[in-house]
């Protein structure tokens, strides 16, 4: 029976609305830590089977990560997660560079200011941590520091910038390999520019995140060349080297004396 006198409960039992929710949560985890690959194609089905959601919550939350670019329908076939290749990082790095901007203008209120500065202690204490646990923690922390100052810019650069960060996020989970671990910088610095209205020291250490997040793309780049290449590309590629193999042989085979059979 559901105990409404628990301190737990919910003000009401779980209905369609939390199970959209619910639906929306597991399906943005899956894609930003790209359990569901980038370029990955996948139905509806496939989904109510792996993660055990309904359908209704799945159509529902699939809409929601398209409109935010993370997924895309593909008709008659089902869905595809958004592709990660090295143009659409340069794209995201540049969209950063420009709506990051708007947090160096940022002011916080009392009751902000004493959340960020408790957020940014926890970030401290887990720089020097090599463990696992304290870098998830760490990026998570991070986040929250990210999303109280973009709550405190207006509804059109808030939803900006929290699907710029989530396309950020995805692109580290998929290019994270071996030692090539993205930590995030310490907002300390940033935290006390906001804190003093200093503009200018905002925005440099808003543009010093940013750098350390395309010097480790461009490292992990060069590890996986493939990865600069778009599937498109990748297959013109192809395409190219069979048509040039496909000439190649053509002419060796014309070259060849008494190739031409004679009646």
């Amino acid at each position: 029976m559901y105990d409404r006198s628990s301190p737990f409960a919910l003000p009401q039992p779980p209905g369609p609305t939390a199970k959209s929710a619910v639906a929306l949560q597991v399906l943005r985890h899956a894609v930003l830590t790209c359990e569901l690959a980038p370029g990955a194609a996948f139905s509806e089905v496939e989904l109510e089977t792996r993660y055990r959601l309904g359908r209704a919550g799945i159509r529902a939350a699939l809409q929601v990560l398209a409109a935010e670019g993370l997924v895309a329908p593909l008709p008659r076939q089902g869905w595809r997660a958004k592709p990660i290749t090295g143009a659409f990082i340069g794209d995201v790095i540049t969209a950063r560079r420009q709506a990051e901007a708007t947090i160096a203008y940022v002011e916080l209120t009392t009751s902000a200011r004493e959340r960020v500065q408790t957020l940014v202690m926890l970030a401290a204490t887990l720089a020097g941590r090599q463990d696992p646990q304290a870098l998830v923690t760490a990026r998570v922390t991070d986040r929250q520091i990210l999303d109280l100052l973009a709550d405190r810019t207006n509804w059109f650069h808030r939803k900006w910038l929290r699907e710029l960060w989530d396309h950020s996020q995805r692109v580290v989970c998929f290019l994270e390999a071996g030692e090539v671990q993205y930590r995030p910088l310490s907002r300390e610095d940033l935290f006390e520019a906001l804190a003093a209205s200093d503009r200018a020291g905002a925005t440099a250490e808003l543009s010093r995140d940013i750098d350390q997040f395309e010097t480790f793309v461009s490292r992990a780049l060069l590890r996986r060349p493939e990865d600069l290449l778009g599937r498109s590309q990748q297959r013109s590629a192809r395409r190219s080297r069979v048509q040039k193999l496909t000439r190649s042989t053509g002419k060796g085979v014309r070259g060849e004396p008494g190739s031409t059979a004679k009646s």
